[in-house]
């Protein structure tokens, strides 16, 4: 090493350049992943031509001349390159191997490297290099660039000492870069606070995915189960007599109206009757009809006198919502255990099949699967060719 030392101190300032870019390309942290070079040792056991080395602008920016490194590499006692017999190529000293490169390697090598933030982005690389050795020597000054394949300088470095200790005191200083100062880092806290922010980063994006899946289900849930409906086909109807049947409502509105739909419990007077929107005017004209055919402006059903309203606003609204919500549970209904294909069906000998038999609780299920409640007293949906509703429009 005295010897090394005595050669470098004889070289002049530019042999003393070329010598620390050459023991920088071939040195440990750099060989080890630098694909053109692997590639290169490869061809001639370890042997690299000057001539090729010229391919690396910062050594071609210091000298051409392959006499002139030549030389400078023979000069210098070099440990890390040294110069073939014929003065025409390079390789690493093979007394002093590239170290395995491995993942504990690295790991040391980040141990006693700094992360620098704050440089200026036109900030030169001999610059960064002159101002980190007053700490220590480097071995690596790495610029971080904004993408691969992009040269644009990040304004951050990693500086590699030669110990741990040295890294510390570049770390722990206070000493400003020209009028800058800089935020540090050592390499290895550096990359705890990274893998902290990009599994923070990656939470937050998977929380923020979840929410807006879960508010695109949500919105296309409500718009699936919005109340889409033309206005003006219900009429509310009153003061119909206790011994009226849906069949007798339908037969008296279907005079004045194509009757879609008729809700009537027997023996209560009021029932809704639904027009189809293939009647001209809906409800209104329909209860207009009625009202012009009947006998000093009353209409009478079975001897009784009636009266109606057409449904508006949230009372329409609801009647829509309740009536959909019951063509989506029969539908529901008929694909489950009670619906066709399923154990109770159309033979009507399991539960809930169109038998009608007793479920658990004593009560009888109407055709539909529905529970027909007290005997007497049920509601009916029926379409204009008296069936019972299946929940669509009767053609």
């Amino acid at each position: 090493m005295g010897e090394t030392a005595a050669a470098a101190v004889a070289l002049d300032e530019t042999d003393q350049k070329i010598m620390k870019q050459l023991e920088y390309y071939f040195g440990n942290i750099n060989l080890p992943r630098d694909k053109f070079l692997q590639e290169k040792i490869k061809e001639d056991d370890g042997w690299v031509p000057i001539t090729t080395m010229l391919n690396f602008n910062r050594l071609a920016a210091i000298s051409k001349d392959t006499d002139k490194i030549a030389a400078a590499v023979k000069a210098s006692g070099s440990d890390v390159v040294v110069i073939s017999e014929d003065n025409t190529k390079i390789r690493r000293n093979t007394e002093n191997p590239t170290p395995e490169n491995s993942l504990e390697y690295w790991q040391k090598i980040k141990h006693r490297t700094v992360y620098m933030k704050g440089f200026n982005t036109d900030t030169q690389l001999d610059d960064i290099i002159k101002w980190a050795n007053q700490f220590g020597e480097t071995e690596n000054i790495l610029m971080r660039r904004t993408k691969p394949g992009d040269r644009t300088f990040k304004g951050s470095v990693f500086a590699t000492y030669k110990t741990r200790e040295e890294a510390e005191v570049a770390q722990k200083s206070d000493v400003k870069f020209g009028d800058i100062q800089l935020t540090k880092m050592m390499q290895d806290e550096y990359w705890t606070m990274k893998n902290k922010e990009t599994k923070e980063a990656r939470a937050a994006n998977k929380a923020a995915k979840s929410a807006k899946n879960t508010a695109e289900a949500a919105e296309s849930e409500k718009a699936q189960n919005a109340v889409h409906y033309e206005k003006g086909l219900i009429l509310a109807v009153d003061g119909i007599k206790g011994e009226s049947s849906v069949d007798s409502i339908k037969t008296f509105f279907k005079q004045f109206g194509s009757v879609g739909y008729v809700a009537h419990e027997t023996g209560n007077a009021t029932a809704e009757v639904r027009f189809n929107n293939d009647s001209e005017g809906g409800a209104q004209k329909a209860w207009e009809k009625a009202v012009e055919a009947g006998t000093d402006g009353k209409v009478m059903m079975n001897d009784a006198e009636i009266t109606a309203r057409v449904l508006e606003g949230e009372e329409e609204e609801k009647y829509w919502t309740e009536f959909n919500n019951r063509k989506s549970q029969k539908q529901n209904f008929r694909g489950g255990r009670g619906g066709r294909g399923g154990r109770g069906g159309r033979g009507g000998r399991g539960r809930g099949g169109r038998g009608g038999r007793d479920d658990r609780r004593g009560n009888k299920r109407g055709a539909d699967g529905e529970d027909a409640g007290p005997q007497g007293k049920r509601t009916v949906f029926e379409d204009a060719d008296g069936a019972p509703a299946t929940g669509t429009d009767a053609e």
